[in-house]
């Protein structure tokens, strides 16, 4: 699973491809071994939501994964494992759907059109999915709202051979994570090994 880091480091969209494909089916392992996973949670999509500003970056997102398909196995699978909106379309929503992972691509995206669309990141970040991406320009800054910036490159799980050739590209943006399943560290007086002073069970009366 991921880690929290405090380092950044840019990221291009062939990379952050790379790792959603490899990061995927981890997540709906951990999904199905989490003990708040139920019949009631069989609703929720196991694919990958993608997102883009508008429809000419929607069509540059959709080439990108078309191409990155292709080149890799179950392709079918691939293809309708992903889903595919814009900020604008994903906003209008009544009842979005729930996803494992939602990965927001919004490099060309300005700092002020980011606070406006901030509630909507709020909101798949406490709703509608498991595992948030957001990949920004630089200059914006999502520590505030609970978002942690990640640099994939440290990343033990991803294994690439051409880094190079993925890693060079025109557009590049900081990532920002949020993982539901680890956003928190357990603290020792919420493990059940504290409850009820154990070590005095059996020995005074209550």
């Amino acid at each position: 699973m991921t880690k929290n880091t405090v380092k950044r480091a840019d990221i291009t969209l062939p990379l952050l491809i790379e790792y959603v494909d490899a990061l995927l089916p981890s997540l709906t392992t951990q999904t199905e071994l989490s003990p708040e996973h139920s019949k009631d949670n069989d609703k929720d999509n196991t694919e990958a939501l993608w997102v883009a500003h508008n429809h000419a970056d929607l069509l540059t997102l959709q080439a990108q994964l078309n191409d990155s398909t292709s080149t890799n196995e179950n392709t079918e699978a691939k293809l309708n494992a992903r889903h595919l909106s814009t900020l604008s379309d994903l906003a209008k929503q009544h009842v979005p759907d729930r996803y494992e992972l939602a990965c927001f691509w919004l490099p060309t995206l300005s700092e002020e059109l980011t606070q406006h669309y901030v509630p909507l990141l709020m909101r798949y970040r406490d709703l509608y999915a498991a595992h948030l991406l957001i990949a920004l320009d630089s200059s914006v800054d999502l520590k505030p709202y609970g978002f942690t910036p990640f640099d994939i490159l440290n990343e033990p799980s991803l294994s690439i051979d051409d880094i190079q050739s993925i890693t060079s590209s025109n557009v590049t943006a900081t990532l920002w994570q949020f993982n539901l399943y680890d956003y928190k560290q357990l603290p020792n007086w919420l493990n059940a090994d504290y409850w009820a002073n154990p070590e005095n069970w059996g020995k005074h009366r209550w």
